[in-house]
């Protein structure tokens, strides 16, 4: 998360499937990306704050179709992504790294490119953001209601219970856990190298610059700098402004009350 949602290009045809977990530098994967391939990059966060109401709604009723049970789950997931993802030169990031291996089935002809990172630089990174927003239900219940008044994410819990009940409780809360843990990064390693065949997986640590990445495109490194984008400050700036936005919504929203109830009060005296 952190960059703005990217708009579809009809004419752009999916190159690069980015199964690397969040916080593995996907937003920097994805500014990457955009240069190299010079079309919109679909990154996963960013689309589910920025791309519309309908968007996260469409998320939300996909991943009610998850754990796939039956042949009309598996066809209403396919082409749920596939029109997902309609318009973008890659995708990176949650939520469609969940489903890695349907997309390597619709994009036969993608690059599939896990980013990595130290595992425990990772969790020290996603566990600065889930002590801010994984919290305690009553927490759970008092952000709800602040993002109540707020377009897109008004559906935000509904899309979250959705992917924990589906795809993400699936991969990786089997074991008993509600939230994301320390041993989630490895479980999401078991999931790509089991679904990905190995002469098709390419790992790549956002670290190291363009040459590797280049390389595994097959492309010229670019004369520009390579881009750097914190993954946790830009999560945590997103969950910051939208908590800001709902508090003034409801502030505007009691304004208008109180308006409101004065007016009345003075005509009923008259």
């Amino acid at each position: 998360m952190g960059q703005e949602a990217s708009k579809p290009d009809p004419n752009a045809q999916l190159r690069v499937i980015g199964c690397g977990m969040s916080h593995t530098g996907t937003a920097s994967f994805s500014e990457a990306l955009k240069i190299l391939l010079g079309g919109p990059v679909y990154h996963g966060g960013s689309q589910l704050v920025g791309a519309g109401e309908k968007h996260i709604r469409d998320w939300t009723e996909l991943c009610k179709h998850t754990p796939i049970a039956n042949e009309e789950d598996r066809k209403i997931v396919l082409e749920g992504l596939k029109s997902m993802v309609a318009g973008y030169t890659a995708v990176t990031d949650l939520p469609p790294i969940l489903f890695t291996e349907e997309l390597a089935e619709l994009f036969p002809n993608a690059h599939v490119i896990c980013t990595t990172r130290d595992p425990e630089d990772w969790w020290n990174s996603v566990r600065a953001i889930t002590s801010k927003t994984d919290t305690e239900e009553r927490d759970e219940s008092i952000l709800r209601f602040i993002l109540a008044p707020l377009p897109t994410m008004r559906y935000w819990y509904a899309f979250n219970v959705a992917l924990k009940n589906g795809r993400m409780g699936e991969l990786y809360y089997s074991s008993g856990h509600k939230h994301p843990h320390a041993g989630q990064y490895q479980e999401h390693m078991e999931y790509v190298t089991r679904v990905v065949p190995p002469e098709r997986l390419k790992f790549y640590d956002v670290k190291d610059g363009w040459e590797p990445l280049c390389k595994i495109l097959g492309c010229e490194v670019p004369d520009v700098p390579f881009p750097r984008v914190n993954d946790a400050k830009a999560t945590q700036e997103i969950v910051m402004t939208q908590i800001r936005r709902g508090i003034l919504a409801w502030v505007g929203v009691g304004l208008s009350v109180g308006l409101l109830a004065f007016v009345a009060a003075r005509r009923w005296r008259r």
